[in-house]
């Protein structure tokens, strides 16, 4: 995971439900967040930017 990739990350919509909101966005930056975690920066597509876990994200396209 890098920098430029293309993510999906699964949401879940509260706490009462198994469904899930899927989100995809660019990876802007990362973060260490802890001695063993890295989260990254997330600009969605729309338009919004979040700090994710990169625990919970998926690679459906790398940056070349």
């Amino acid at each position: 995971m890098k920098i430029g990739d293309l993510v999906k990350w699964y949401a879940v919509q509260n706490d009462l439900t198994d469904r899930f909101d899927i989100d995809t966005g660019i990876i802007i930056e990362f973060s260490k967040t802890g001695h063993d975690t890295l989260s990254a920066l997330v600009l969605f597509e729309d338009g919004s930017m979040d700090w994710i876990s990169t625990k919970t994200l998926e690679v459906i396209s790398e940056n070349r």
